[in-house]
């Protein structure tokens, strides 16, 4: 007995309609599930990414706020052990560190490299405050306090730009 084409669209059209429903049934249900992970997946991916935005601006606004109020003039008159100025200063700076590097997961290497450039610059606030602790002994105190706070806001107003820049990769990330 030899089934033909014809017969099947003819004779056996309500079992091939039967079996045809069963496999558009299930390749929906896989599809469904493949979908619904995918969607969960992005969701988790960017709920962490808006973490990780909101752990780096609050690391840095605590190394900002460090450098702000930190006791210059004590630092500089050597009235504080190196000891002790690191014990203030690199904690807030080894949080920005540590965001800054989950932030580099969840941005491509040409968002990412304002966020590189705004830690090396706070970083570069304590270069300049050692270097001036350290090797600028002739200097007056008020001079190196003057050069510090030169320094520093100069790289403030720098790291505010790339951070006004940063802003609008996220804002336009997340448009909708």
């Amino acid at each position: 007995m030899d089934i033909e084409i014809e017969d099947l669209f003819t004779i056996y059209w309500s079992q091939v309609t039967l079996i045809l429903l069963v496999v558009g049934y299930f390749f929906k249900r896989w599809f469904d599930n493949k979908s619904k992970k995918i969607e969960i997946n992005h969701a988790i991916y960017q709920q962490h990414r808006i973490t990780a935005i909101n752990s780096f601006f609050e690391a840095y606004s605590k190394a900002e706020q460090m450098w702000s109020y930190l006791e210059i003039y004590e630092i500089l008159q050597n009235d504080l052990s190196a000891k002790s100025i690191d014990k203030i200063i690199f904690p807030p700076l080894n949080e920005l560190t540590k965001t800054s590097l989950i932030m580099n997961v969840y941005f491509s290497n040409n968002q990412y490299v304002n966020i590189k450039k705004i830690v090396d610059n706070m970083y570069s606030i304590n270069d300049e405050l050692s270097r001036l602790y350290f090797n600028d002994t002739k200097i007056k105190i008020v001079e190196k306090v003057n050069k510090y706070n030169i320094h520093k806001y100069k790289i403030i107003k720098e790291n505010n730009i790339l951070l006004t820049e940063f802003m609008e990769v996220i804002k336009n990330t997340y448009k909708s």
